[in-house]
């Protein structure tokens, strides 16, 4: 009887083992087909990936991301450039939102970073990227608000860092 005891006890103790070591495990995404959607002052958007890198820094290295809303119309013009720590994943963790727009003779230009910015950036690896976004910046003559942003950027060339 105590062998059988002592085994249901052994039995409980690696399940229990085995149950909080699941909880504590890391969910690895995986990489998304590149995609930058967001929503401009109520507008769904959709621009596309121009280039990616990474530069060496005094403060380390540094991802560099960048999209358009390429137009044939010389008066629709938008761009976004994000500049982040690479790897880094997290909250607010993009240093820079860049964002541009000439639209009707009118010009924006702002790092929404400066402005009310939050994002979650989900993957930051050699091969991808993944971050979700929002905010709301003005410039004293016009005020930019985003909502729903998703950039899912999956390299062509993984980097070697």
């Amino acid at each position: 009887m105590k062998i059988k005891n002592l085994f249901c006890l052994f039995f409980v103790i690696v399940s229990f083992s085995c149950n909080k070591d699941d909880d504590n495990k890391e969910v690895i995404l995986d990489c998304q087909p590149t995609k930058i959607t967001m929503v401009v002052n109520g507008e769904t958007q959709t621009f596309q990936a121009l280039g990616y890198g990474i530069d060496l820094t005094s403060e380390g290295y540094v991802l560099h991301l960048n999209g358009d809303r390429r137009s044939n119309d010389p008066f629709r013009e938008q761009g976004i450039a994000i500049i982040l720590p690479y790897k880094k994943t997290g909250q607010n963790v993009i240093k820079n939102f860049f964002y541009h727009q000439y639209i009707n003779n009118a010009s924006f230009d702002g790092d929404f970073t400066e402005g009310e910015f939050q994002c979650n950036v989900k993957i930051n690896r050699k091969s991808c990227f993944l971050a979700t976004f929002s905010g709301k910046l003005n410039d004293g003559k016009q005020e930019v608000i985003i909502t729903d942003g998703v950039i899912s950027y999956q390299y062509e060339d993984a980097f070697d860092y």
